[in-house]
């Protein structure tokens, strides 16, 4: 045991020689390991605060590119809604150009109607005119059975008829 003893037991000359092999070693890794191992730790702080500085950065940029993002949705939202509501105008423009074309030519058709009936309506007069004409000559040649001939009596027929359809028209 007297191995183990001699570590249990200062002994002055251990001491001596165990504070110089500190302090030499102590020296000897301050001059050569401290500083490189400082500088290693100093370059990475700087890596670390410089990917920071990068994240931030990037991260300052995204929410840039995010609001810019945000903005141009608004606008084509807009814009859009602007191009729906200029499309819906054109239709109801478009459907009231129809709507007035059809009105335009229902009327039109309504006034060559009218036109045609009121065209007939002369024929149908003057036909029935020229037969009561007719009838009248025939009637007063058998009445009158005289010296008149045919044309004179149809004019004196004209001018009653005519006379019936003054009165008639004023009535």
């Amino acid at each position: 045991m007297e191995g183990g003893s001699q570590f249990l037991s200062p002994q002055p000359g251990t001491i001596i020689w165990t504070l110089i092999t500190f302090g030499a070693l102590f020296i000897l890794l301050r001059l050569f390991a401290w500083k490189p191992v400082l500088g290693l730790l100093e370059e990475r702080e700087k890596a670390i605060k410089g990917s920071l500085e990068e994240a931030r950065k990037a991260r300052e940029e995204a929410e840039k590119h995010l609001n810019e993002s945000r903005e141009a949705m608004k606008k084509a939202r807009q814009e859009m809604a602007l191009v729906i509501e200029k499309g819906q105008r054109e239709a109801e423009r478009f459907r009231q150009e129809l709507m007035d074309k059809a009105q335009r030519e229902a009327d039109e058709a309504r006034k060559k109607g009218l036109e045609e009936i009121e065209r007939q309506k002369r024929a149908a007069v003057a036909e029935l005119r020229a037969v009561a004409v007719d009838l009248a000559v025939s009637a007063a040649g058998r009445i009158v059975q005289s010296s008149m001939d045919e044309k004179t009596q149809r004019k004196l027929a004209a001018e009653f008829l005519s006379g019936i359809g003054d009165a008639s028209g004023r009535s």
